[in-house]
């Protein structure tokens, strides 16, 4: 499993890799991406950016909750590109990035434990040079109250550490407030004791 149960680990912005292997380039693009829409432009953006490679080879991990993963060869041997490139994903515990590897062929085959190394290695190379950052996996929920119980609310949000998103002032107050996945039902639980308090889980 490649997250904790609140956080998980991702980049802020691009970076890219190389390899040079008996006159073949290999240059991984690691970038951010949220799903697989946002792939495919990002896929459509690497090949107007190389547009004389042989071969765009690339995985991506999405959905740090549930992690969805994929890999395509593009035409080279069966998992010597898509695989070895995930892996390096794998192993450096990223979610929400792809990794697209542009091939220029340089005229000699290196064969499959060749092309293992140099996708492998030029996706390993790009995940060393990006910028690691760490995020976290949270909930929203909204609390409706009374304009005497802001004390009460105010103090609790104080205590466990929490983030008020949106406030709202009317007849009642209406605040949205972050949570941390895993305190979810607890920090729901104290605001529960006080029954002059509606609270609702706010759903995505």
């Amino acid at each position: 499993m490649s997250t904790s149960i609140d956080g998980y680990l991702s980049v802020e912005e691009p970076s890219v890799g190389h390899v040079k292997d008996r006159g073949s380039k290999f240059i991984a693009y690691l970038i951010p991406c949220k799903n697989e829409y946002s792939f495919k432009d990002q896929l459509d953006l690497v090949k107007l950016n190389e547009p004389n490679a042989r071969h765009y080879c690339w995985a991506y991990r999405v959905n740090p909750e549930s992690i969805f993963e994929r890999s395509n060869d593009d035409g080279e041997p069966g998992n010597s590109a898509g695989t070895p490139i995930l892996r390096a994903l794998q192993s450096h515990e990223l979610v929400d990035v792809a990794c697209i590897v542009a091939r220029y062929f340089g005229g000699t085959k290196l064969g499959i434990p060749g092309l293992i190394r140099a996708y492998g290695g030029s996706a390993k190379g790009a995940c060393e040079l990006a910028t690691i950052m760490h995020s976290q996996i949270t909930r929203d929920f909204k609390v409706d109250f009374s304009y005497d119980q802001i004390s009460f609310v105010e103090r609790l949000v104080r205590e466990l550490n929490l983030e008020i998103i949106q406030r709202e002032q009317e007849s009642e107050l209406k605040y949205v407030i972050r949570v941390n996945r895993s305190k979810l039902e607890q920090t729901l639980d104290q605001f529960e004791k006080n029954h002059l308090l509606r609270v609702t889980v706010v759903q995505h």
